[in-house]
């Protein structure tokens, strides 16, 4: 991995797992995975084609999908205050065409 020596932060993430007929949300218990956190606001077109501002990224080797929640670097994972949604996700890969990591904006 090209970053590997540069994961020393952490971030949370529950899984999507499902939706029930009223629309409630159901996600995974948060786990803890290392990553390198970046902070700064770029303007970007999220996965569903609309424009948002990210406020920062995470790079990180564990695959982060669309529904899933985060909570960055110093927040509790859990907590439903701070709770975020990627709003794009880019696997990057390494020299051997294999993915290395993820970019997820936030």
């Amino acid at each position: 991995m090209l970053l590997g020596h540069r994961l020393k932060q952490r971030f949370g993430l529950a899984r999507l797992l499902g939706v029930n007929d009223r629309g409630q949300e159901d996600f995974s218990a948060p786990t803890v995975h290392a990553c390198r956190y970046e902070g700064s606001t770029k303007r970007l077109v999220t996965s569903d084609g609309t424009d948002a501002t990210s406020e920062a990224m995470l790079f990180t080797k564990v695959k982060v999908e669309p529904g899933d929640a985060l909570w960055l670097p110093g927040d509790t994972p859990g907590d439903l205050n701070t709770r975020r949604r990627p709003l794009r996700i880019t696997p990057c890969t390494d020299i051997r065409g294999g993915t290395d990591h993820y970019e997820v904006y936030v």
